[in-house]
């Protein structure tokens, strides 16, 4: 089963809709398509809808027993711990790295709870994922780093990290805090389809920890989104929540801080790469409490 819901449309995509779909009240549209078809009718619409706002929802094989795509709209795509969630509009637009989800259901609240109660990770085997934004607002900011190291039987064995090119300039906030500059970016940036098929190609399979997942994974997916790329729910573990589950005397908890508290003397960079390397140092520290 799969549903569109569309408005402020033109009238010749809403026609080209109908081909394929019932249309069974103004702008909903329902009907059974392969995966293929799919994929290419969403495409279809994202490129012809113009200033209107899509979503679509189906049947998928997950926890949810389904997946679903957005596209101009406010309501912002977020993963929890696996669970798929919508961000309701009227909250704040952007998600901090520091602070815990708002926003959402006792019931939502409860699965994910559920969830990372029953998540373990391999001592030998994951991989450490990390961003570098323009700022905080998933709608507004884009992504100008991306990282991950794979590590294995506590070395580091693989390492994937990319710079993205980037249409305007950076603000002088975020150069000052990571040390990146607009001449790196143009000289050494990827379009950011090309860096985000390698980070699934890299992360496939595998185990990821993210120090709070929900503002990397939140733009990562809504980079994709925008691109037409579909970004996987990962099989992930949130970090965040495992030091707040074990350290309650914090000021904050950002990830330098956590590491301070911990007896590890890095500072954080904010580049994902040192950044990786610090949240494997404060995970394998956890491990010990």
């Amino acid at each position: 089963m799969i549903v569109v819901s569309i408005t402020n449309c033109p009238p010749k995509l809403r026609g080209d809709l109908s081909k394929w779909l019932l249309e069974i009240n103004t702008g909903v549209y329902v009907g059974q398509l392969n995966a293929r078809v799919r994929e290419a009718l969403w495409k279809r619409i994202c490129e012809n809808i113009r200033d209107g706002q899509a979503t679509m929802v189906f049947s998928m094989n997950n926890e949810q027993h389904m997946d679903f795509y957005v596209h101009n709209t406010s309501w912002i795509p977020v993963d929890l711990d696996g669970i798929k969630l919508m961000k309701h509009p009227n909250k704040s637009n952007y998600v901090s790295k520091d602070e815990l989800p708002d926003g959402f259901s006792n019931e939502a609240k409860r699965l994910m709870n559920k969830r990372r109660r029953k998540k373990k990770v391999s001592s030998d085997s994951y991989v450490l994922l990390d961003i570098e934004t323009t700022g905080l607002s998933i709608d507004d900011d884009n992504i100008i780093e991306i990282a991950a190291i794979e590590m294995k039987n506590g070395e580091a064995v693989k390492e994937y990290s990319e710079l993205i090119r980037q249409n305007k300039k950076l603000p002088d906030t975020i150069k000052a805090l990571t040390g990146i500059n607009d001449d790196m970016l143009k000289e050494k940036g990827k379009d950011i389809c090309e860096a985000l098929i390698g980070l699934i190609e890299f992360i496939s399979d595998k185990t990821v920890l993210i120090y709070n997942a929900r503002f990397d994974i939140g733009f990562l997916k809504s980079a994709a989104a925008r691109n037409n790329i579909d970004f996987p729910d990962i099989d992930h573990k949130d970090i965040f929540f495992e030091v707040r589950n074990k350290i309650d005397d914090l000021g904050n908890y950002k990830l330098e801080t956590v590491a301070k508290y911990l007896g590890i003397g890095d500072e954080q960079k904010h580049r994902a790469v040192d950044d990786c390397k610090l949240l494997n140092k404060v995970y394998l520290k956890l491990n010990e409490i």
